[in-house]
Formats: structure tokens, C-alpha cells, sequence
């Protein structure tokens, strides 16, 4: 697909978007080597469309030293402006694809929080919308967030928070309590109600800080308010990998009620009440604020929350 870059000289008339992107390749790894591994390219072949792009464009986008390269101000520019460019082309791309195959939603999801209620919802969905293709994206809560802000997803299954301020509208879906996840084998494994104050220096075990702000956010704040310190043993950017590690001992976790993280058929994971417990998490559906949502997102909408109702 051929950028037009404007300009009224013979340099300049456009460059590929295959172009771009390994530019913006080389710029994010910081060396021709690095870049000519990731996008599977030998080094001199890269270094030879890089050179052409330059010429292309009658500008040097990097400063050769015997090492290394750094962008010039023209490259600078071009990372910028480029990954703009990107962006739109992907865009392009997927609404060409939706016009020749029906009306596509993109919904972002949390697996922990979800648990039967998208299922529910998207078999009457699909019922009313047979035409309508839904494409579920297993997301952390970061992504969702920059899917919405970046015009990749349209609606979003997740938890609210306080940062999102106004960019994000959320309505509610449901309301989901804590359970507390043990390995089998634990002390406190055959207890239904465990007391918060015995989690006092046990290994915790956690979604990422960074994934999942809103999950960091509840969780420490419920320990410092009962005055208690565990130790994080562990962050896991996924609820497969969370699970697998309470399974195999390495500590305990808390998950929301009714999401991935249930009990294991073989016995290796159980999970608790907690005395007390934090407030119940309020699941919610996102959209970007100010967009409108096609007559049928709306309607799958409307069926998160009768299906949430129900739960």
C-alpha cells in the first residue's frame, strides 16, 4: 500500500508500508541486527530497504556509528507520524475485511471475570445477529483500555477504575465476590471461610502490576486495611499461568468468584471464602466516551447485562 508523502519534488512520491514498518522495526530494537532477526530478514537485506526508504524520501533517518545507529530528526519525525500511519493502515484493513464479510464486532474481555456470562450472552446474541460476527479478544486490562483509545476494539468486559476518568463509559454488568485460591495441600485448604488475618506472610500471588492496575489496586489496598503483609511470591500476566502456580504450591491468590480460576477436577486447587472480604468487584462494559455503537453492539450489550442480571 503506497503512503503518498506529498511534496513537489521527484523524491518523495511515496513509500511501501512494508517500508515503514521495517523502518520502525530498526527503530525499536536500536541496531540493523537486531531488527533483521525479529522480522526474519538477512541484516544486508534490511539494511538495503532502510537505504532505499532514505533515498525515497531524500533524508537520513539514522546516524551510522561503527556499533550503532540513532535516529536523526527526520527519523524521529518519521517514528511518530509512522506508527500513526500504521495504525490507520490496520484499521483500513480490518474494515475492508468486515465490509466483505458482514458487520464484525470487537469485544476485549477479562477470562477471570467473564465465566459463563459472555457465553450466555453471545448464543442469544447470535440468535437475533446471525450475521454478526463477534471477535473476542483475551486481553489484559491495559490492552483493553488502549483497544478502546486506539480504535481496535469497540466494547470492552472488564473491571472500571477510578484513572480511566472520562474517556471511558462504563455500564454495569454484574457484581462478582473474592475467593481465596489454595493449593490442595495448604494448611488452610480444608477451611470454607478462611479469616483474613491468617494470609499474614503468606506467598502471594499476582497479576502483573502493570497488566492489571485495577486488580494491584484492590488487592494491596485490602491487605493494608486489615494491617497484613504477605509476601508476593509471584506475577503472571494470565490466568492460565496464575492458576498453574497455586496449583503446583507456589502460593496463594485472590481471583473473582465464577471466572477461569475455579476449582481443578483433580483437586489441586481449591478455593475460599474470605472473613471478611473486599468489596465485591463490579464488572462492567466499556466504550470509548462520546462513540456510538452500531445498532447491534448495542443489542449485544443489552444481552451483558441480562445475562449479568441472571447470574
Amino acid at each position: 500500500m503506497p503512503i503518498e508523502t506529498g511534496g513537489g519534488h521527484a523524491r518523495g512520491m511515496g513509500m511501501e508500508l512494508r517500508q515503514l514498518r521495517l523502518f520502525l522495526a530498526v527503530a525499536e530494537a536500536g541496531s540493523i541486527t537486531a531488527a533483521a532477526r525479529r522480522v526474519h530478514l538477512t541484516q544486508p537485506a534490511l539494511s538495503r530497504q532502510i537505504k532505499a526508504l532514505e533515498d525515497e524520501l531524500g533524508v537520513a533517518l539514522f546516524e551510522r556509528g561503527a556499533h550503532s545507529i540513532t535516529l536523526t530528526a527526520a527519523g524521529g519525525e518519521l517514528v511518530r507520524q509512522g506508527s500513526r500511519l500504521e495504525r490507520i493502515a490496520e484499521q483500513v484493513v480490518e474494515r475492508v475485511r468486515a465490509a466483505g464479510s458482514g458487520e464484525v464486532i470487537r469485544l476485549g474481555y477479562a477470562p477471570s471475570l467473564a465465566g459463563s456470562l459472555l457465553g450466555l450472552a453471545l448464543e442469544r446474541f447470535s440468535q437475533l445477529h446471525p450475521r454478526v460476527r463477534v471477535e473476542l479478544h483475551d486481553c489484559t486490562t491495559s490492552e483493553m483500555k488502549a483497544g478502546l483509545r486506539e480504535g481496535r476494539l469497540d466494547v470492552v468486559l472488564t473491571v472500571p477504575d477510578s484513572g480511566d476518568g472520562p474517556a471511558i463509559d462504563w455500564q454495569p454488568v454484574m457484581r462478582r465476590e473474592w475467593r481465596l485460591a489454595l493449593p490442595a495441600g495448604h494448611r488452610l485448604a480444608g477451611s470454607p471461610t478462611v479469616s483474613a488475618a491468617e494470609l499474614d506472610g503468606e506467598s502471594l500471588l499476582v497479576f502483573t502490576r502493570e497488566d492489571y492496575p485495577d486488580y494491584w489496586q484492590r488487592v494491596d489496598g485490602f491487605f493494608r486495611a486489615a494491617g497484613l503483609r504477605p509476601r508476593v511470591a509471584g506475577e503472571f500476566d494470565g490466568f492460565a499461568s496464575l492458576g498453574a502456580a497455586v496449583e503446583g504450591g507456589l502460593g496463594v491468590a485472590l481471583v473473582a468468584a465464577g471466572g477461569r480460576v475455579t476449582p481443578s477436577t483433580d483437586g489441586r486447587l481449591v478455593l475460599s471464602t474470605l472473613d471478611p472480604a473486599p468489596e465485591p468487584i463490579c464488572v462492567a462494559v466499556g466504550r470509548l466516551a462520546g462513540k456510538s455503537l452500531p445498532p447491534a453492539c448495542q443489542v449485544l450489550v443489552g444481552e451483558l447485562q441480562r445475562a449479568g442480571e441472571e447470574a
